[in-house]
């Protein structure tokens, strides 16, 4: 357009592609619906009304469309008529249907860095010229909690854009449409309590040719520099979108897929690895970096947890580098260090708005965390495992150095654990469980990891000072780890230690984070594991924080009960890491599930202890929620652990055992990218498993295979086709037994066969569990499931005057129960062919209530498992 007229800009209409992973559904009222980049976002809910932010700026609240046609004399509310939902990475579109006309809303938040804006995109199918209003309340404020006085907003009638500002003008923005013609008149000197609304004719023969744009446009900058931000949106809408398309295809495709009987978890991986980009903000003030969650602020200053968060990232990480996301984790690495105190702690969160009042030092919330800091170190760790980029791990070592003199300046009384009554807060920042508290078991397994982390990397980095610090702490404190965290009483880990040295023995999922690593000893580890997986901890949608028969258990208080999908992943990847896949499947297949269930493509920040439905005040686009899904699908199903300092990788796959086939594409390690292909079956007698793993591109690399077989197989034989068998270890595989873990060198191109045989056996598939929002947790849980001289013991646990289907795979066997708390009874015949010829049996399992066992809640019963007669 000519300089500065801004009514002359357009958008000829352009056609939007259908992306691979798109999501579609009927309009929810009330449901969460967030279109996010790097500079701004457009919080709303799938009615239409929204939240106009760029960061750091709050530019407006109540957002939304009506309609007004000749053929209806009263405007019609754009959320009377919201009919659709089409989620994209790249696009979000809501439509709406009436009976004279049809709009497409498309919303774009760019990836363009340089675009400080959103932009919505009004398809119009309008047979009569109509009117659309868009009103919205202006705020210009600052995230919380900076604040602005001041404020004002006019209407621009030459520019037709409403112009945001406050008396010093440093602070400006615009809304407007080229196409709007006037607007509804408020006072200029105050913002009012009335929506601000301009009124868009639409002229059908031109909408057939172009869409209608509303731009948001804002900074701390000059409003001409706003204006030119403005029009760059509008000129270059469709270079935008095909920008941010390309960024979604390149997102799915650079990174690790997956391919399963389970089609929906293939997507929901696709959908995790979209979140954990669009974490992802560059703030005009303090850098990139990741945010931790999205949601609607109301009438507050925060925008869920739209904030910079250390630890959040953190654990965020760990899924990015199994999936190959390591250009972002290597930027949000350098993010933290740059704000690391001076004696070495990281950063626990930072408010976008940091810029502009004294967060550091006048705020108590900057470093309030001790986790964060050995949270960033086990990160640093990790992603130079994936990568082995020494580069960035020297850039980083003095950073690191820092960060290792605050750790140890954490703990004082010897155990060689840092301590939460000197380095700040852990697993919990409100409720009882925290009382008294002077070390958790989250903070304990964190900073062990760490300990782990930091000989290898001292190692690399020559640094002798650091290394024998950290060989001669590391076995004291995983000795403490095992023996000061361990209840004889209980059973099971504790939670913490208190300032009296006493333990706080409620049953938590808190261990889990340390079992994940593979930090405990064998068997109290699966002791604490067989508490986890029932139904106190774990429900049928994820696990609670604390046990549902804790003194202090409150189904909807913060951190005394609700069930969080970030620790349900640790959960599920701590049960793969032990070798127990059946109590750690459903844990992932929830955080699928809810995937679909709630906000499309999202994941919730937490959920009630007692339903399956989001708490009110819950951030329905958590990160680290998303990031828990990866977690124990690759490094727990498919067993993924890259080594790329020693030029090596190690797969060890624990598929459900209903699972035929399943395959994973573009596995990183170093330069080079693996491709695994895993396919077998059962048989009465025995069965065979092949995994071919190929070398897709890069230098050669070393793969060690753990194989898999079946409790109590009688023989086991692993051969290699394709490469020549290097080594063959042994290692611990299921509890009792050692399974051979042979190894091979693999060149660009080149692919081994790994073909494991077994004879007997048996396996049990894992619950699979329909959530329905809204439900009780009722679902069949596997507790356990051992060999001994005459067959196997599986133990469950169900809800009283339930049945449960339980399907085996291997040898035939009979099924009774010990005990009298259920019934068990072989299952009808499936109607499912590839289920006959697989041995084992389907038993339905009735958990008995009434007059033989009174009561209606749950029950655990052992199963014994014998062969069958001829």
């Amino acid at each position: 357009p000519p300089s500065g007229d801004l009514t002359a800009l357009s958008v000829p209409r352009f056609h939007v592609d259908p992306s691979p992973i798109e999501l579609t559904g009927p309009v929810r009222p009330g449901e969460y619906l967030g279109v996010t980049g790097p500079r701004a976002a457009w919080l709303g809910v799938e009615t239409g009304e929204a939240e106009l932010w760029v960061h750091p700026l709050k530019v407006g609240t109540g957002f939304r469309l009506s309609f007004s046609t000749p053929s209806y004399g009263a405007p019609i509310p754009g959320d009377a008529v919201a009919r659709t939902i089409h989620v994209r990475p790249e696009l979000t579109t809501i439509t709406y249907s009436h009976a004279a006309f049809q709009v497409r809303q498309h919303i774009l938040a760019p990836r363009d860095t340089a675009a400080s804006g959103i932009l919505v995109l009004l398809e119009v199918d309008s047979p009569d010229p109509m009117e659309i209003v868009a009103e919205f309340h202006p705020v210009l404020n600052y995230m919380w909690p900076a604040s602005l006085g001041g404020q004002y907003a006019y209407w621009d009638g030459g520019r037709r854009v409403f112009v945001l500002s406050e008396s010093l003008q440093q602070r400006n923005a615009v809304v407007g449409s080229p196409w709007a013609t006037n607007s509804v008149e408020h006072p200029a000197h105050q913002l009012g309590e009335a929506p601000r609304t301009m009124v868009i004719p639409v002229d059908p023969e031109r909408a057939r040719a172009e869409f209608i744009p509303i731009a948001v446009a804002a900074g701390t900058v000059p409003r001409d520099t706003v204006f030119a931000r403005y029009a760059r949106l509008i000129a270059g809408a469709e270079m935008l979108y095909r920008d941010t398309r390309a960024w979604a295809d390149h997102a799915l495709a650079s990174t690790a897929s997956v391919t399963t009987p389970d089609p929906s978890l293939d997507l929901a991986l696709e959908w995790a690895k979209i979140n954990l980009e669009e974490q992802r903000v560059c703030n005009p003030d303090l850098g990139c970096g990741f945010v931790a969650g999205w949601g609607l602020s109301r009438n507050g200053g925060r925008p869920g947890f739209g904030w910079f968060f250390g630890g959040d990232a953190m654990i965020n990480t760990w899924a990015m580098d199994a999936l190959g996301q390591w250009e972002l984790v290597a930027e949000e690495l350098r993010f933290l260090a740059n704000y690391q105190r001076d004696d070495g702690k990281i950063t626990h969160e930072i408010s976008q708005a940091a810029a502009h009042i004294d967060w550091f030092d006048t705020y108590p919330y900057a470093y309030y965390h001790a986790d964060t800091t050995p949270h960033w170190m086990y990160a640093v760790y990790l992603y130079w495992r994936a990568s082995g980029d020494d580069d960035l791990l020297r850039e980083l070592w003095p950073a690191y150095k820092r960060a290792w003199e605050w750790c140890l300046s954490a703990e004082t009384d010897g155990d060689g654990i840092i301590e939460n009554t000197v380095g700040g807060l852990g697993a919990v920042e409100v409720g009882g469980l925290g009382a008294a508290l002077h070390q958790d078991i989250y903070l304990a397994g964190v900073w062990t990891a760490a300990l782990g982390g930091t000989i290898a990397m001292a190692e690399r980095m020559n640094d002798a000072g650091v290394l024998d610090a950290a060989n001669r702490i590391a076995p004291t404190a995983r000795e403490a780890l095992n023996s000061a965290y361990w209840s004889e009483t209980e059973g099971h880990h504790a939670f913490g230690i208190l300032s009296d040295g006493t333990t706080n023995d409620n049953l938590t999922v808190w261990p889990a984070a340390a079992a994940a690593f593979g930090l405990f000893d064998g068997e109290r580890a699966r002791d604490t594991l067989r508490r986890i997986a029932g139904d106190r901890i774990s429900s049928d949608w994820g696990t609670h924080m604390l046990s549902t028969e804790s003194e202090l258990y409150d189904p909807l208080q913060y951190n005394m009960g609700t069930v969080w999908p970030f620790v349900t992943g640790f959960a599920s990847w701590a049960q793969y890491r032990y070798r127990r896949p059946w109590a750690g499947y459903h844990l992932m297949d929830a955080v699928k599930q809810m995937t679909f269930d709630w906000s499309l493509g999202r994941h919730g920040e937490l959920f009630s202890g007692d339903f399956y439905q989001p708490l009110d005040q819950t951030v329905p686009h958590q990160f680290f929620a998303s990031s828990m899904l990866p977690n124990p699908l690759l490094r727990g199903v498919f067993g993924w652990e890259p080594d790329a300092p020693n030029n090596r990788a190690r797969i060890a796959p624990q598929l459900p055992a209903d699972w035929q086939e399943a395959s994973v594409r573009g596995l990183r390690v170093g330069e080079t990218t693996l491709d695994v292909e895993i396919t077998g079956g059962w048989t009465a007698a025995g069965g065979e498993r092949h995994a071919r793993i190929r070398n897709s591109g890069g230098p050669p690399v070393t793969v060690d295979y753990l194989a898999d077989a079946p409790l109590g197989a009688a023989f086991v034989d692993v051969s290699i086709a394709g490469a020549e068998w290097v080594d063959a270890p042994r290692e611990p595989g299921a509890p009792g037994a050692a399974m051979p873990s042979p190894r091979v060198r693999l060149a660009e191109g080149d692919a081994a066969v790994f073909t494991t045989r077994w004879q007997g056996g048996l396996a049990v598939a894992p619950p699979r569990i329909d959530l329905e929002p809204g439900q009780r947790s009722t679902g069949l849980r596997v507790i356990d499931f051992e060999s001994d001289g005459e067959g196997w013991l599986l133990t469950i646990e169900g809800t009283a005057g339930h049945e449960y289907l339980v399907d085996l795979y291997g040898t035939a066997v009979q099924a009774m129960a010990t005990g009298d708390g259920a019934t068990v009874s072989p299952a009808p015949p499936t109607a499912d062919a590839a289920r006959a010829g697989m041995g084992g049996g389907r038993f339905m399992v009735a958990f008995v209530a009434g007059e033989r066992m009174a009561g209606e809640g749950r029950r655990t019963v052992t199963l014994r498992l014998v062969p069958a007669g001829p």
